[in-house]
């Protein structure tokens, strides 16, 4: 009975590790032919399952191990796929749209550890003292080095923020290993934050939410309208923003742009075209946008595509490359599969996936961005003038 439950685990274990080899990340569209599993890859596969079938120091733990192969096979597809439990799986599919975090951005790559590319201001992680560089390597003392970064968000999440059941972190800077407990009920407010400083309308948002265009065109109606108002530009600032959605992208964009096609959404065999075909309410005004190193998705997508058409200029530091959708995939046993399904390309061609959005002034890290930020801003409309 022993071998015969080891022979289905190690036939499991052979076909996910046959999949790996021939998805080979391929799977997404624009990308080379799938390869061929050569003979040499199929004798090499079935050499290591034979030494752990008759060398292993004891019988492998079958759910363990053809979990780990799922997790592995999935989480190493991209940074947006995930293989999640069915304790996470459920967490996922029952999440209140905006949980209580620590205020921590992370980014991270099947194999290594989850970097830390923001710091909410005010947040219980800022507060901590967690900086942008930091490596998050244990999670209440739990590994994540096989982590997808989904499933990492969800550990550094809840529901039930006034708990106060704090989440132990092992963080590894330079050559320290650091620890820190840190509560997590920090909530992002969908809010627009509008100022104007030294001759610039300052338009700051965490994430592309619902309703951003319309509070977008609301405050910049009124500052433009106002007769003492200088204004130079208009700074969309981008900087920490994730999350939202690309219909809210697509209908900021309008509100610059007016275009037939300003790029597509590919899956495979098919392309999804968007456009912006509304007269734009500001065409004309000079804008610049502020990215950084935890500007994700939707916001990529708005900074691409106004610098795609010359209608805005870019300024930061280079961004992940995350325009993508997922879609959630639920498994038997209440596990589920989250895939990258669709990748944006804008109308020029450049694929925002895995590439940083392009970049008209690229930033070097200073102790004070925003000064950085606002100075290069300055320095860019003086020599336009």
């Amino acid at each position: 009975m022993k071998n015969n439950k080891l022979n289905i685990y190690l036939t499991v274990i052979i076909l996910a590790l046959i999949a790996i080899l021939v998805l080979d990340k391929r799977f997404l569209p624009g990308n080379s032919p799938r390869p061929q599993l050569s003979r040499s890859n199929a004798d090499l596969i079935g050499t290591v399952m034979q030494l752990i079938k008759t060398d292993y120091l004891e019988e492998p733990n079958p759910i363990r191990t053809t979990e780990g192969a799922f997790r592995g096979l999935i989480n190493s597809l991209d940074p947006l796929s995930a293989y999640l439990d069915k304790d996470l799986a459920a967490r996922y599919l029952n999440e209140k749209k905006s949980p209580a975090s620590t205020g921590l951005i992370l980014f991270k790559k099947y194999g290594i550890f989850p970097v830390v590319t923001g710091v909410r201001q005010n947040s219980p992680a800022a507060k901590a003292g967690l900086k942008v560089g930091d490596n998050i390597s244990a999670i209440n003392d739990k590994s994540t080095l096989n982590m997808s970064l989904l499933e990492v968000n969800l550990l550094l999440e809840t529901a039930e923020p006034e708990s106060n059941k704090p989440i132990k972190l092992r963080v590894v800077r330079g050559n320290d290993t650091l620890e820190f407990q840190v509560i997590p009920d920090f909530v992002i407010a969908p809010e627009l934050k509008a100022e104007e400083k030294s001759g610039l309308i300052l338009l700051k948002t965490p994430s592309i939410y619902t309703g951003l265009s319309q509070e977008i065109k609301k405050d910049l109606s009124s500052s433009l309208k106002s007769k003492t108002a200088n204004i130079k530009s208009i700074v969309l600032d981008l900087r920490d923003c994730q999350d939202g959605n690309y219909e809210e992208a697509v209908k900021t964009i309008n509100l610059f742009l007016k275009a037939e096609e300003i790029g597509y959404f590919e899956r495979r065999g098919e392309k999804k075209s968007l456009s912006c075909p509304q007269k734009a309410l500001f065409p004309d005004q000079k804008l610049i946008i502020w990215v950084n190193q935890a500007t994700c998705g939707p916001a990529e997508l708005v900074a691409a595509v106004l610098q795609d058409f010359k209608r805005a200029r870019v300024i930061g530091v280079e961004t992940p490359g995350l325009v993508g959708k997922q879609e959630s995939f639920p498994l038997p046993d209440g596990s589920l599969v989250v895939l990258t399904t669709e990748i944006f390309s804008l109308k020029s061609g450049v694929k925002l996936w895995d590439n940083s959005i392009p970049l008209s002034t690229k930033l070097p890290f200073s102790s004070n961005m925003d000064k950085v930020y606002l100075d290069t801003t300055k320095k860019l409309l003086s020599s336009n003038n």
